[in-house]
């Protein structure tokens, strides 16, 4: 039998030796330019190649449609490699978005109107018969609820099954809501083991933060109206991977069904990623201060290590900082740069929860996350499986002393709510 890993790389080179005369997004947004460059430097210049005009800051392009070239029918006509006809096709601006995340991703990369159209336009794709994966965000549930009326003999599986050849493997991690990381090699080796193809949901953890590609993923997914956007204020979802056949069919696929995020969108991602490293990376060391001092209070330490919120007011915290791994789990090669900035508490009630998440003064409720300002989320009133008594917290870009003193207050405050039956 031979297995996925070995009939991927060729499939992906007899696309690319039957059209290598033939213009492929693929070789449109990689610069060759930018292939020595660290991380932070790539999310500012890997786009950089495609810049055609004076401006410093890539301007967004408003057009739906473009002129031809006036010598030869498909041939350049707005920059080096570059060919635009109509915008649901592919527009400047999106072309320096996609070339941005391929690079920081390690692949080439299709950006979606969402991080489940992101997810749709893959289960079109592969068609899978199997679909194995356990219980994250309630989203992904209903997407492939969908998907098994148009494929009625589906079926989908927990992660411990036994792999069978061509199994869709949808690995979350870090797992919606708790933040808490799965071992991506472990099921890569797994599922190349049984000749399944590993998509990794890496929507908590974006790079700089980990890499799933490092660990064997086939393909690497994101929504990113979190992370990537950063600003709560754009809607995209994003799939890279290393294949240039699957790139080049993700974009043909995504031209059919109009799944394209709006040019706005593609400005907003663009202008957020240059700044991506320095926010994730600050988002990852506050949330993890943030999950040991909430923590304390869930160990029923004493109050002066817990700053004063009294024992047993806090049931749990659970994040990556927190859990216990398998000594085969190379954690630190994973997630060599931190873990992702969403945690979940559990308080002592439902009451207590929703009196936390209503009256933090610098933590939003509402729900999504990835934002530059600190959310929580109650999320029992989206997906009725979760623990009435808990909330997801996306940490931003507030001090954490600041954040320290506000969920002690709030907290504290909603004892004495509870006493006086205020609740």
């Amino acid at each position: 039998m031979l297995h996925l890993d070995s009939n991927y790389r060729l499939k992906c080179f007899l696309y690319i030796k039957y059209n290598q005369l033939s213009c492929s997004t693929s070789t449109m947004v990689h610069n060759a330019n930018s292939n020595k460059l660290h991380f932070n430097t790539s999310s500012l210049h890997a786009d950089g190649h495609l810049v055609n005009g004076p401006d410093v800051s890539p301007a967004i392009s408003t057009s739906s449609t473009y002129l031809f070239n006036k010598t030869e029918h498909g041939a350049n006509n707005y920059g080096d490699d570059q060919i635009y006809e109509y915008s649901r096709y592919g527009t400047p601006t999106l072309a320096r978005t996609e070339a941005v995340l391929g690079k920081i991703c390690n692949g080439l990369a299709t950006v979606h109107s969402s991080g489940l159209s992101s997810l749709l336009s893959l289960l079109i794709h592969y068609r899978p018969k199997r679909i194995v994966m356990k219980h994250g965000y309630f989203g992904c549930d209903n997407v492939i609820r969908i998907y098994r009326t148009l494929i009625p003999d589906a079926v989908v599986l927990g992660l411990d099954c036994e792999y069978k050849e061509n199994d869709f493997v949808w690995l979350e991690t870090p797992v919606n809501p708790t933040g808490e990381i799965e071992d991506i090699q472990y099921f890569a080796n797994k599922a190349h083991a049984a000749g399944a193809i590993l998509l990794v949901d890496s929507t908590f953890a974006p790079p700089p933060l980990c890499d799933p590609f490092k660990q064997g993923a086939d393909v690497v997914m994101h929504s990113g109206t979190k992370y990537f956007g950063g600003h709560a204020d754009v809607l995209c979802g994003v799939v890279v991977t290393k294949c240039a056949a699957l790139n080049e069919a993700l974009h043909r696929q995504r031209d059919v069904l109009g799944m394209v995020p709006g040019n706005l969108e593609a400005w907003l991602v663009l202008r957020s990623l240059r700044t991506l490293s320095l926010r994730v990376n600050q988002q990852s060391k506050t949330c993890q201060m943030l999950v040991s001092y909430l923590a304390n209070a869930a160990k029923g330490c004493s109050l002066a290590e817990t700053d004063g919120i009294p024992v047993g007011a806090v049931h749990d915290v659970r994040h990556a900082s927190t859990q216990r791994f398998s000594p085969s789990f190379d954690v630190c090669a994973q997630h060599p740069n931190g873990f992702g900035p969403v945690f979940s508490i559990l308080l002592s009630s439902q009451s207590q929860a929703l009196f936390v998440a209503r009256n933090l003064k610098l933590t939003t409720f509402a729900t999504s996350l990835g934002s530059v300002s600190s959310l929580v989320d109650w999320r029992h009133g989206g997906d009725p499986t979760q623990d009435p008594r808990l909330l997801r917290v996306s940490i931003g870009l507030e001090d954490i002393e600041d954040l320290k003193r506000d969920w002690k207050n709030t907290i504290i405050a909603s004892i004495s709510a509870t006493r006086s039956n205020k609740l």
